[in-house]
């Protein structure tokens, strides 16, 4: 998808770094009304509202200020829908299992923070949409053709006012606004999930914290561009694991285009002849696949076929995760520019409560 090439990633890379040096900056903040030298934050929260920021600057150019202020009325209702419900509401099973109740089943509280997400994205949306077409149409009479623009909403509205007059390759605007939801669903909420795994794993392993510092400051800018993140190889393995090991979305659902059997009701023979009745993430990650291992890739994992890092993070084939590149992007700077003057820790001799918890 053209919209998520390294050339559109590259542009709005400014972007991440004001963003992600506005969060040290906040958490900096912290620490000074504190009066001390440590205090405990809730990065989630933090990174959740940073990556709300970056992809309301870089997929719209519309301006959250999430970090500053949470009473923007979309964050508001985003908040609502990412809020835990404490179980599974009995609504949503009637809806689920009887399709036909979906109309009337909508007085529970998560069918309620739904309809106003959809009324405030609705609101939001359509008014975005007619203000960069009509902007487009003024630009780019003046300057003799269509304007450029860097924002991911921009760039398809654009190919689509291109692709005006040839049939079936055009959107309609309610097409086109259905992208939003998407748009905001994937690229914050999932990122800032890894980003905080990927915080709290370093905060468990000081040494790892402190050997990615050291790679970190041999570039010396708080605004690297991609291609001096992408020198730094400790970083990439640092995030690769963390994806590995932590795995944000752990399922997705498909439909196989044709019948196959897959032999695990009982013991099977596998392509090199061994007798297996099942199949083991040591095979493929080492016997040290259920913690972490910062220092090296199994070879047995190069065949697996994902999009991105021999692991099934971003899916793979034709069905992968278009906008892999950027979510990657929005990972690591939230990363790089706090650990220049932050040491994330105090996590070893804790007991540690991992439970369900997401927050704008």
């Amino acid at each position: 998808n053209p919209s998520f090439g390294i050339s559109q990633i590259r542009e709005v890379t400014p972007i991440f770094t004001a963003k992600s040096g506005e969060l040290r900056d906040v958490l900096i903040s912290r620490l000074e009304s504190e009066g001390t030298n440590q205090v405990r934050v809730d990065m989630l929260s933090y990174l959740s509202r940073t990556t709300l920021d970056i992809i309301g600057l870089a997929g719209f150019n519309y301006s959250f200020n999430a970090l500053y202020n949470r009473e923007d009325g979309l964050a508001k209702a985003f908040n609502g829908i990412f809020q835990s419900t404490g179980g599974l509401p009995l609504a949503l099973i009637f809806r689920t299992q009887f399709p036909f109740l979906r109309p009337i089943l909508r007085f529970d509280e998560l069918s309620k923070s739904g309809a106003e997400v959809e009324r405030r994205t609705k609101e939001i949306g359509y008014r975005l949409i007619a203000a960069k077409k009509e902007e487009m149409r003024e630009k780019g009479s003046s300057l003799g053709g269509t304007a450029k623009s860097k924002d991911l909403l921009s760039l398809l509205i654009q190919s689509n006012l291109e692709a005006t007059g040839d049939t079936g390759k055009t959107l309609t605007d309610q097409e086109v606004f259905h992208q939003i939801p998407t748009f905001l669903l994937a690229g914050h909420e999932t990122t800032s999930t890894a980003t905080t795994w990927t915080l709290f794993s370093l905060a468990q392993h000081p040494e790892i914290q402190n050997r990615l510092r050291n790679e970190l400051l041999t570039l010396h800018t708080e605004s690297p561009t991609m291609e001096e993140l992408n020198s730094l190889p400790y970083l990439e393995a640092v995030v690769r694991e963390s994806l590995r090991y932590h795995s944000v979305v752990t399922g997705t659902l498909r439909v196989a285009t044709q019948d196959d059997v897959i032999p695990l009701e009982k013991p099977f023979v596998d392509k090199s002849g061994n007798l297996r009745n099942g199949i083991a993430t040591a095979s493929i990650w080492g016997a040290d696949a259920k913690s972490f291992k910062w220092e090296s890739v199994s070879k047995d994992s190069y065949s697996i076929p994902g999009v991105w890092g021999n692991q099934l993070t971003f899916l793979g084939g034709p069905r992968a995760c278009i906008g892999y590149r950027f979510a990657l992007v929005e990972c690591v700077f939230p990363v790089y520019v706090p650990e220049h003057l932050l040491m994330f820790g105090g996590l070893q001799d804790e007991g540690i409560a991992i439970r369900s918890h997401k927050e704008l």
